[in-house]
């Protein structure tokens, strides 16, 4: 895990250096100044007096590029943004009476004094509103209508046979998942290394941080377990991915530079593990335990290895399914269920016709593996999961773990040994097409 002391000093540092510059451009420049402090704190503001169309605009655009940064981890285009609209905000705003500057600088002084009571970029605050936004949208229920009729149209395959048609990352997640549960049919193994795949981590890699050559150079964690516990990860290869889950401030490699996201760093610590890397594990599970450790009953989304800050809170779903993987192995206790519970029978009581209901269905049939919970399981029995196929690998992995020694009440772990499992798996003939 990233050493929290010096993540705290570069917190102060970032912090006391945002706010001198700001502090500066307020007080030096004069009224350019003053608007270049406004812009850095709120991208647009400072170029109100040249033309709000212009300071609309240049919001807009920032928020869009904030967007962008948070999907792919595309970090230089706001930071680029912000800088090009306070330079310009400068160049564009002229010296105005002496009143009027006065008025500007005291104004700037009322944001500095706002951002100082922040330990970190006001850019940052905008990032977890974005998230936050983006879940609070996708429980509303004329979304959730349209999410249910998209989730329909997305493959007519059911089952795992459809794997081929959800997003690239989604693909990762569902054949890293599935290949836990056993040998997988040749439709998983190409969806983890399907052109989708690589065209994102090669696209990522070279506009994110102008990476040529190998796709999955240093970040891609979902990516690369699926290749590793597919077994189409060669020596070499894995030992990049072993050597950059060492380096990484989180234990495991990012999912996008700079963003590690809990399901996708569980995955790739179990991969670790089956190949021999343990200490993969015993870092992501001192993560579970710090920066990504349960806080009024939500994990964080996601966490920025820059100043290892907690953004967002993650999918109910995907809170599900990352503590209970971790679960399997030992790396949290039970108190995810206890308060994932009622979400996770309300999922039940609406049904599958949502991809995301039907993955937290599924999610917490692999917790009913570990806990003692009769009425939760009868609820649970009744959906039957078949359309999402992430959905089905989490439900096959319930089921196979179930089937190999896993007892409720259990707190340790219990291996996953890969190759136990794949042996009871290749007896029952369990292969889910």
């Amino acid at each position: 895990m990233a050493d929290v002391p010096s993540l705290r000093v570069r917190r102060v540092v970032t912090a006391a250096v945002s706010l001198t510059i700001t502090a500066l451009l307020a007080v030096a420049l004069g009224d350019p100044g003053a608007h270049m402090a406004q812009n850095l704190v709120i991208p647009g503001i400072g170029l109100l007096e040249v033309s709000r169309l212009l300071a609309v605009a240049v919001l807009v655009v920032t928020t869009a590029a904030i967007v962008v940064w948070v999907t792919w981890g595309i970090d230089w285009l706001p930071a680029g943004i912000v800088l090009g609209s306070t330079v310009a905000a400068g160049l564009l705003t002229g010296d105005h009476a002496a009143d009027v500057a006065d008025a500007a600088r005291g104004s700037a002084g009322q944001l500095v004094a706002v951002a100082a009571a922040h330990e970190f970029p006001l850019v940052v605050l905008v990032v977890g509103g974005v998230m936050w936004l983006r879940t609070t949208v996708g429980r509303m229920p004329g979304v959730r209508r349209l999410a249910a009729r998209r989730s329909r149209g997305v493959s007519t395959v059911p089952g795992l046979g459809g794997i081929g048609a959800l997003p690239p990352l989604d693909r990762s997640r569902a054949a890293a998942i599935a290949a836990m549960a056993g040998p997988v049919p040749a439709s998983v193994r190409d969806a983890a290394a399907s052109d989708a795949v690589v065209t994102r981590a090669r696209r990522i890699g070279l506009f994110a941080r102008g990476r040529h050559g190998d796709p999955f150079a240093v970040d891609h964690a979902a990516a690369r377990a699926a290749l590793a516990l597919t077994g189409q990860l060669d020596d070499a290869a894995m030992a990049r991915f072993a050597g950059d889950a060492h380096d990484a401030a989180a234990g495991v490699p990012a999912s996008e530079p700079t963003w590690v996201r809990p399901l996708d760093a569980t995955i790739a610590a179990i991969a670790l593990r089956a190949a021999g890397h343990e200490v993969a594990g015993r870092r992501w599970a001192a993560m579970l335990a710090g920066p990504f450790a349960l806080r009024h009953g939500h994990r964080p989304g996601t966490w920025w290895t820059p100043l290892g800050i907690r953004l967002g809170s993650a999918p109910v779903w995907e809170h599900a399914a990352t503590s209970a993987l971790a679960r399997a192995h030992g790396w949290c206790d039970d108190a995810d269920w206890r308060v994932l519970r009622p979400r996770l029978l309300g999922a039940a009581a609406r049904g599958t016709a949502v991809a995301v209901d039907e993955r937290s269905i599924a999610a917490a049939r692999l917790w009913l593996v570990f806990v003692d919970d009769e009425q939760a399981a009868r609820i649970l029995a009744r959906p039957t999961v078949h359309r999402d196929p992430l959905a089905v690998a989490l439900d096959r992995l319930a089921t196979t773990l179930a089937a190999t020694g896993a007892h409720s009440g259990s707190t340790g772990s219990i291996g996953l040994d890969p190759t136990d499992v794949h042996r009871h798996t290749a007896e029952r003939g369990d292969l889910v097409p």
